[in-house]
């Protein structure tokens, strides 16, 4: 058994909880929408062909935002062709999956499903084969109550009240080499910024996301440069700069880069997490340094995930879609990124889960049939609720692990919530140790009259465990009763490759 100490203090804040974080990712890719998402024969769809019973599943994940509709698919879209008559729609080959998009599900009928799911639209615009200023039609297609062109067009498809969308990303992954349209950053910096300026003359109201590095990973050579240039042309037009990361420890499993991570190593993917969030927040501030400005840009991290062994491939490769197939210790990486965007709450102010259905997705669905939550959706759940208020700053000394490849690493991430109002805290702590135990002294002696509430654990024996169709509750939280604070001091064993919730009330 190894040992770990953790010590939280209420004075101790990094910053407030944007309900932002609880954002998930749906692309016109596989069945995370056409099959998943939208099934207009399914018994439980609505009168717009959405299935109620995914609905469910997202407002009890607590899902509050949805990026859409890429993604790879995005730089190749053009939005013109997914309003007005279904009929009159045209069918095209989608070059970044290699399939045909049918054009069923548009702007108007995706904008109508997250307004009856009570989710946030976050749009994303085409700046790889698209141009600036369809960028901004699209804006003033959703935006403008009437009187404009595109606003009456809007109303001629039957769409009277404007979408109201205020976030807008500025394309996607485009220093990415598999992308529709890559660009270099001189290239994409200078269209992004014109795109920028002309979505906010369509609607002062608007805030946009510009295409930080796609990813930290080894062999992408773009990385911090990418971000330094975009950032220094489009800073004044601006209001985030997004990253993108899967964490992976499949080898049989690679994206674009070669890498030799396993399971040993996901203590290391943590420490790399935080270097990559370091490096894109220093640009930032390197940049408004600069400037002398006193405008501050924060993250949108708006595509994580872990890679799974169903995990789709960039670069049009022909290839099957199905649902992923998440295991426990899928989970508890899901709950150590929660974690990591927890400690980084003062910069980090929009994530977006990938993907929302199916396809990387918590909430898997058969055609026709029902919908499973896969282990993945328990962790999200957990800090959808509870973390509420400000986030800590951990103190810890926390006994290291071996990885396979990358050295000793702290094997445990934690992050802690404190609302005010309400008197709750909720500490959260994510064990990637795949053998050992931990006993744990936890701190909390700067909370007066704490009570212990409870202590929601998901554990499997058997790490690779998840859940299917056929046995959907493989992987399921349970409740313990929590131990009672000495002096302010709680002792408890964290079990090895474990996620877990801890709640208090505070009078």
């Amino acid at each position: 058994m190894k040992h770990a100490a953790i010590h939280y203090d209420k004075h101790y804040v990094i910053g407030d909880v944007d309900p932002r974080l609880m954002g998930s990712f749906v692309e016109h890719l596989g069945r995370c929408l056409y099959g998943g998402l939208y099934e207009p024969e399914h018994p439980q769809a609505d009168t717009l062909g959405f299935r109620n019973d995914v609905k469910a599943l997202m407002h009890e994940a607590g899902i509050s935002g949805v990026r859409y509709p890429g993604g790879n698919f995005v730089s190749g879209y053009q939005w013109q062709d997914g309003v007005g008559p279904k009929a009159q729609r045209p069918v095209k080959k989608d070059m970044a999956w290699s399939m045909l998009e049918t054009n069923e599900v548009g702007t108007n009928e995706f904008a109508a499903f997250a307004r009856d799911a009570g989710v946030e639209l976050i749009m994303a615009c085409n700046l790889g084969t698209g141009m600036p200023m369809a960028a901004g039609e699209l804006v003033d297609y959703c935006n403008t109550p009437s009187g404009t062109y595109w606003a009456e067009l809007r109303r001629s498809h039957g769409v009277e009240t404007p979408h109201d969308i205020r976030l807008w990303c500025l394309g996607n992954e485009m220093d990415g080499k598999w992308q529709i349209s890559a660009m270099t950053a001189q290239e994409y910096a200078r269209k992004a910024r014109e795109a920028a300026k002309i979505i906010k003359w369509m609607d002062p109201r608007a805030q946009t996301i510009a295409c930080g590095s796609c990813t930290n990973e080894e062999g992408h050579l773009t990385f911090g440069e990418w971000d330094r240039i975009v950032l220094e042309t489009c800073y004044d037009d601006i209001d985030y700069i997004s990253l993108h990361r899967y964490l992976n420890y499949r080898q049989n499993k690679l994206l674009v880069y070669a890498a030799h991570e396993d399971e040993r190593d996901i203590p290391w993917l943590f420490a790399d997490l935080r270097r990559y969030l370091d490096t894109v927040i220093a640009a930032c501030d390197f940049v408004k340094g600069r400037r002398h400005s006193d405008k501050e840009i924060n993250i949108s991290f708006d595509e994580w995930g872990v890679v799974t062994e169903s995990g789709a491939v960039p670069g049009g490769q022909q290839q099957t879609y199905g649902y992923a197939s998440f295991t426990q210790l899928d989970a508890v990486v899901y709950g150590g990124v929660l974690c990591t965007f927890l400690n980084y709450a003062q910069r980090v102010k929009i994530a977006c889960q990938s993907l929302l259905v199916n396809e990387g997705g918590m909430i898997s669905t058969q055609p026709g049939g029902g919908a499973i939550r896969q282990a993945t959706f328990y962790p999200f759940r957990d800090v959808a609720r509870n973390a509420k208020g400000a986030s800590l700053r951990p103190i810890t000394n926390i006994e290291a692990v071996k990885t396979g490849h990358h050295g000793e690493h702290v094997a445990l991430e934690t992050a802690a919530t404190f609302d005010e109002a309400s008197g709750r805290l909720a500490v959260f702590i994510a064990n990637h140790d795949l053998n050992d135990d931990y006993a744990l002294q936890l701190r909390l002696n700067s909370f007066t009259t704490l009570k212990a509430i409870s202590h929601t654990l998901l554990y499997s024996e058997d790490y690779r465990e998840g859940n299917t169709f056929e046995q959907p509750d493989n992987v399921v939280p349970v409740m313990l009763p929590c131990a009672e604070l000495q002096d302010g001091m709680l002792k408890m064993v964290v079990k090895r490759h474990s996620w877990n919730v801890l709640i208090f009330e505070a009078s």
